[in-house]
């Protein structure tokens, strides 16, 4: 189409009204000079205009001609075939609302589970440009040392080089009162390369030192949104931090994933992941080519022996499946797409309702669309018409289904998850969103409307046109009963995930974790860094900590830990060897570091040897059960030694039995203990483990009190081990409450198709049913009718269900704990209980119905 035409069709879109307008005057013109022609010729007016209009034509053609020049005709058809279909629905107010409800909530949970994928996984960091800013890993690490940070900065590889630790943090000193915040160091020059703007106030500076800037949680949570925040001095680890900024209320770090810190504060004393500023056409290869080259600088002036820098060099983005594949996250990955096909599947029960229904009004219509063939319309063209009023269902539905997104989206911008670091979420409609949303329409419309649409034009015209339509049992196979059966066997698949997630929970909640959680205290204590750089001054505090809380009334015993089980990363490492032998031993296992009296607080018992003393530094260690019978068979480990790699030889002292680590999902782990003050490095995070004699939430506050006593300005949260395992229990949580209210609802949804599709079989059957009466039939014969057919549609759809539902949730095993398998015979025996039982209730009313047939009137109905 030329570009002249184009832009004259696109003009008319805008002046409608006076095209129209221009045209009629154009029309009248036209006749009216040839009137005046024709009365010149002898005529008088009025039959003039008579003749001349006969001469000019049927207008309304003319104006269909003259139109058809400046129009999209597929848009005009289109608005249309809208209009009509708005008429149509009009009509049938409770067909609409059906059919709009089902669409809402299907597209509705649909867009809210793209909204929280979008916010938490493809959030846009707030930066300037960020499709030129990569985050870099070299020597394998996603942190470097600040002195090769340095080294890189200065060779000027890049516009710009940043860093940052995302992942750390402060105590706060406010009055008499030390709270533990989450900051995020920063080189002095992050703002000025990653442009992340400020809402007030200004960036952190180069030279800048003592200052701090604010995100928008902490500035309105913490501080009740103080419009004179800038210039104020916070006390952070005992030094003032002056404020000079505030960012953005909708800010999202360049960690991505929902993490939300309290401020950012300038450091040059810290490890650091790195952030590079290309220049403008630079591509990643070219990146990584001047990255390479400058490592291998650094490997000459700053050698290490486990790994060069030279090695493991990565140049990622920022966002999206980058940033997913940077942080190593694929059970994240795994757990969205499994949320998006849930969804999905949803949507598919609600379309195939929808369908239902059209299929059900295209029948009551058969007259009509007969007619409509018979006097000259198209297949294609009462399909497109029938397609009209599907779209118009599914905008609708669509537009529902955007409020409730709304709703559920501040619904979860509310939560607050249990984990170790701050997740927020800043869920807010956009462009993708609305993107998303149509898109959705379009194939809604279609999975609904346009097989219903085909069928419905598949019509026999005499029939039809005469009304004769048979009024017996027809075909058991149709598209209405394959749709029935279509939605019970997803809901099988989805009742059957949210069941297997369910009594996961059940299980979690119930196990025993290998250690005891109810008569355990979980006191955090973080040092002021400053104050304790030595590890002798470290220990001091903690043997003082340990002393005053072991003298507490209702305390048994305390302990020190380097990581509390089921809510921290545990060490790591893979090789060693047995005694004085040659063989190195292949062995992924974490180790902890515990201090005296550990077995005994947690409540995990010692089979051989003995726990550690104050005494135990360094030589020994303690296996649990898995650890020895890899590695000694059915010997004691006790007294044997073992070798690490450039570490001295350690002896076993004593064998644990085995307990969780990780996660309540994990098998039995081999799993090493070494002495807490083992470490030389100093650590100014503590975990102190406190064994109640009585319930622990009554020594929760005299602890929190207690433990404050010696240094003030250290920041302590105190609370029942069983509090704790939020984190632990959080996957089968989140999967219960999710999959199982999408199991829910698609069985409501199903069992609403099954009730429409055994009320229409039985309207259809009324002249059978009487016929059967009339001949001696009585209530139980009817009843089998109608709940054959049920049980059949039912049947059909829990084995088709459950063959898909045995393939489909082997991939949840990674969220289940060991002792429940994705193929457990209970869950299935419980869903299958509950889809007859809906299915039985959903059979109930259109079989009351039947027998409710009047046999005389059923024999006179047409």
């Amino acid at each position: 189409m030329p570009w002249k035409e184009l832009a004259r069709r696109i003009l008319y879109l805008g002046r409608r009204s006076r095209f129209e307008a221009e045209l009629a005057d154009e029309i009248q013109f036209h006749i009216e000079m040839r009137a005046d022609e024709l009365e010149q010729s002898g005529l008088s007016r009025s039959d003039a205009l008579a003749q001349a209009s006969r001469e000019f034509g049927h207008a309304t053609r003319a104006r269909e001609e003259a139109r058809a020049a400046w129009q999209f005709r597929w848009i005009e058809d289109l608005v249309g075939d809208l209009r009509y279909a708005g008429r149509a629905l009009r009509h049938s107010p409770g067909f609409a609302a059906t059919a709009i409800l089902s669409l809402a909530l299907g597209i509705g949970v649909n867009t809210a589970i793209f909204s929280l994928t979008t916010e938490f996984i493809f959030s846009q960091p707030s930066c300037r440009r960020p499709e030129t800013l990569v985050a870099l890993r070299i020597g394998g690490s996603s942190h470097s040392p600040i002195e090769q940070y340095r080294f890189l900065r200065d060779a000027h590889i890049f516009p710009g080089l940043a860093g940052l630790r995302e992942q750390d943090e402060a105590n706060w000193r406010n009055g008499d009162d030390t709270y533990r915040l989450w900051a995020v160091r920063v080189t002095s020059n992050f703002f000025e390369v990653t442009g992340v703007p400020v809402a007030f106030g200004r960036p952190i500076q180069d030279a800048d030192e003592h200052v701090t800037v604010l995100t928008d949680h902490f500035w309105r949570n913490r501080l009740g949104a103080d419009p004179k925040v800038l210039g104020r001095t916070l006390i952070l680890d005992g030094q003032g931090f002056t404020v000079v900024g505030v960012l953005p209320r909708n800010h999202h770090t360049l960690t991505g994933f929902g993490f939300s810190p309290d401020l950012y504060v300038p450091d040059d004393k810290t490890y650091v992941a790195l952030y590079a500023r290309l220049p403008e056409g630079m591509t990643r290869q070219e990146a990584f080519d001047r990255l390479h080259s400058a490592c291998e600088e650094l490997d000459k002036v700053y050698p290490r022996q486990e790994q060069r820098w030279s090695k493991g060099i990565r140049v990622s983005g920022i966002g999206g499946f980058e940033r997913l594949a940077l942080a190593e996250s694929i059970p994240i990955g795994a757990f969205f797409a499994m949320l998006i096909i849930v969804v999905a599947l949803l949507l598919l029960i609600a379309c195939a309702n929808v369908a239902s229904l059209l299929l059900a009004r295209a029948s009551s219509r058969r007259h009509e669309l007969a007619l409509r063939l018979a006097i000259g319309a198209t297949r294609g063209r009462i399909v497109r018409q029938l397609l009209a009023e599907s779209l118009l269902l599914a905008l609708s539905g669509t537009a529902a289904g955007l409020a409730l997104n709304l709703s559920l989206t501040a619904l979860f911008n509310r939560i607050q998850l249990p984990l170790p670091i701050p997740i927020r979420l800043l869920i807010q409609p956009d462009g993708r969103l609305l993107l998303y949303s149509a898109l959705l329409a379009l194939l809604s419309a279609l999975l609904a409307g346009l097989g219903p649409a085909i069928a419905a034009t598949r019509v026999e015209l005499n029939p039809a046109l005469k009304q004769a339509e048979h009024q017996v049992a027809g075909r058991r196979w149709n598209l209405r009963n394959a749709l029935v059966v279509g939605q019970l066997a997803v809901s099988m698949l989805l009742l059957t995930a949210g069941s297997l997630f369910l009594r996961n929970l059940v299980k979690a909640t119930t196990m025993e974790p290998g250690f005891d959680i109810d008569h355990t205290i979980w006191a955090y204590v973080r040092l002021v860094p400053g104050r304790y750089a030595s590890h002798g001054r470290i220990r001091a505090f903690i043997d003082s900590e340990l002393e005053l809380v072991r003298s507490m009334p209702g305390v048994e015993a305390a302990t020190i830990v380097s990581a509390v089980p089921l809510n921290d990363r545990w060490h790591t490492q893979e090789r060693f060897r047995v005694d004085h032998g040659e063989n190195v031993i292949e062995m992924r296992y974490p180790f902890n570091f515990v201090g005296p009296e550990y077995f005994r607080t947690m409540g995990i018992p010692i089979l051989a040897g003995r726990e550690f003393r104050a005494s135990d530094s360094e030589g020994v260690v303690i296996l649990n059960e898995s650890f020895a019978r890899r590695v000694f068979g059915a010997r004691s480990p006790v007294s044997h030694t073992l070798r690490f790699r450039n570490e001295p030889p350690v002896t076993v002292i004593g064998l644990a039995r085995d307990a969780k680590y990780v996660s309540l999902g994990e098998e039995s782990t081999p799993t090493l203990y070494m002495p807490y003050f083992r470490k030389s490095v100093s650590m100014v995070n503590l975990h102190f483990m406190i064994r109640a004699s009585h319930r622990p939430a009554e020594l929760v506050k005299a602890l929190n009190k207690r433990l404050g006593e010696i240094d003030p300005s250290t920041s302590i949260e105190v609370k029942p081990m069983r509090e704790s395992m939020g984190l632990a229990l959080l996957p089968s949580r989140v999967g219960a409450a999710l999959l199982g209210s999408m199991g829910v609802l698609g069985l409501c949804l199903a069992a609403v198709g099954l009730y429409g599709v055994l009320f229409y079989a039985v309207s259809r059957r009324i002249r059978e049913i009487g016929v059967r009466v009339a001949l001696g039939a009585g209530p139980g014969d009817i009843l089998c009718a109608v709940f054959g057919e049920s049980f059949w549609l039912v049947g059909l759809g829990m084995a088709i269900g459950l063959g898909v539902a045995l393939l489909a949730t082997r991939p949840l095993a990674m969220f289940l704990v060991p002792d429940l398998s994705p193929a457990d015979p209970a869950s299935y025996i419980v869903v299958s209980a509950i889809l007859a039982l809906v299915a039985t209730l959903a059979t109930v009313s259109p079989a009351l119905h039947a027998l409710r047939i009047d046999p005389m009137t059923a024999l006179r109905y047409e």
